[in-house]
């Protein structure tokens, strides 16, 4: 069984919050995680099971009833949103912590139906699919090492092809274990299910087969930035229709929006944020991409691996407060796929090369330290290969493996 980095959090919160809502994407483990934590005193029920879905629709403040010092675990709570509300009623009468474990495959705020987000009075954390470091057994240190420039001279060996297959995989457990035919048919049937079912509970989107090719546009531009008018254009619908559907594809945790870096707060009005699919499996089976055609295609292997390094990094980034990551981009075609910021304000700024890796590569790394990373910055590229190497001062070129070591 696999160790998921977000453990420790999701036990502390339980025993400082009221209860805690464990949500992400359909099948990324959050059931399994569930049950193997070591709580004193459980209930659970799913709403998945018909004979639950109709006890919790029908008695929504029966259902959620629990003992004294119990835990109860509810999952797919999006598919009854008015057992929030019950809930609520129940919290703001028991101050006792680590009464409810809720878990589910939505983000309950894009939903009409839910009223209230029990906001302050429940803990979050997101699962999202399966990383590198986790499937290796490693702690989630990179960027904890990556700040006091703390890199090995060398690491597991992973090129250019051991790379792609990674982000072919994904980190969807299951069809980590298929070959390709059927890691193919899984993503295909995945999505037509969360489309056809799942966005039900929380939508009243009803135009399928359109939601369907947004969601591939998604993927397909991921890690790039497109233009919402041209896509409405494209799909035939209005700007006002496509922004809804794609806050519909988000809130099923299928890609998440990177924000613009800046100076400060009021100066990122107007910027562009960037979409990035929430796993790279998924971009790679969905669009039907062959490895072999990827790795000779620069334009699809550097934006699936972009995608693939944002996946490892945004769940070390989920972790705690400690860090927030966003991108940089100018009107000088300056460009820095991810900029990690901490609490002090120090940046860790990250280019990825699906390739090797040479000097020209830390051109905008160096202009960004020089003229306008304020405290401590630490750059680093991101490429194929087994070695660290420096490129000048606070400047290294650093093997994707490191992400999993």
């Amino acid at each position: 069984m696999i160790a998921r980095w977000q453990t420790q959090r999701l036990m502390h919160l339980l025993s400082v919050r009221r209860g805690v809502n464990l949500t992400g994407a359909r099948q990324v483990g959050k059931s399994t995680l569930a049950k193997l934590l070591h709580l004193p005193n459980t209930r659970a029920w799913t709403l998945d099971d018909d004979l639950a879905f109709s006890a919790a629709k029908n008695d929504p403040s029966s259902f959620v009833k629990h003992k004294q010092g119990e835990t109860l675990i509810i999952d797919e709570i999006q598919k009854v949103p008015s057992l929030l509300n019950a809930i609520k009623i129940v919290l703001d009468n028991d101050n006792s912590k680590g009464q409810y474990l809720l878990t589910g495959s939505a983000n309950l705020q894009f939903a009409k139906t839910v009223k209230d987000s029990l906001a302050g009075r429940l803990g979050v954390v997101r699962l999202r699919p399966l990383t590198l470091g986790e499937i290796n057994g490693k702690k989630p240190l990179f960027l904890e090492r990556a700040f006091i420039k703390d890199f090995q001279s060398s690491y597991v060996s992973m090129d250019k092809r051991d790379v792609i297959h990674e982000a072919f995989l994904g980190g969807y457990p299951e069809p980590r274990e298929f070959d390709t035919g059927d890691r193919l048919d899984w993503f295909k049937r995945y999505l037509n299910d969360l489309l056809n079912k799942d966005i039900r509970d929380i939508t009243e989107i009803r135009k399928i087969n359109v939601l369907s090719d947004i969601a591939e546009w998604i993927f397909a531009h991921t890690s790039q930035f497109f233009s919402i008018n041209e896509l409405a254009c494209k799909a035939s619908i209005s700007k006002e229709t496509v922004l809804n559907y794609i806050e519909a594809i988000k809130a099923m945790y299928l890609y998440d929006e990177i924000p613009a870096w800046s100076k400060s707060d009021y100066s990122k009005l107007g910027k562009r944020t960037k979409y990035v699919a929430a796993d790279s499996g998924m971009v790679a089976n969905i669009l039907g991409w062959v490895e072999e055609n990827v790795y000779l295609d620069e334009s699809k292997n550097g934006k699936l691996v972009e995608t693939w390094v944002y996946n490892q990094l945004a769940a070390i980034v989920d972790l705690s407060n400690d860090y927030k990551i966003s991108h940089y981009r100018d009107n000088k075609k300056r460009e820095i796929d991810f900029l990690i910021e901490r609490q002090d304000g120090a940046i860790l700024g990250v280019e990825v090369k699906s390739g090797t890796v040479g000097k020209d590569d830390f051109n905008h790394l160096k202009w960004f330290m020089s003229n306008l990373a304020k405290g401590e910055f630490v750059g680093i590229v991101l490429y194929s290969g087994e070695r660290s190497l420096q490129f000048g001062e606070n400047l290294y070129a650093v093997p994707l493996s490191a992400l999993g070591a």
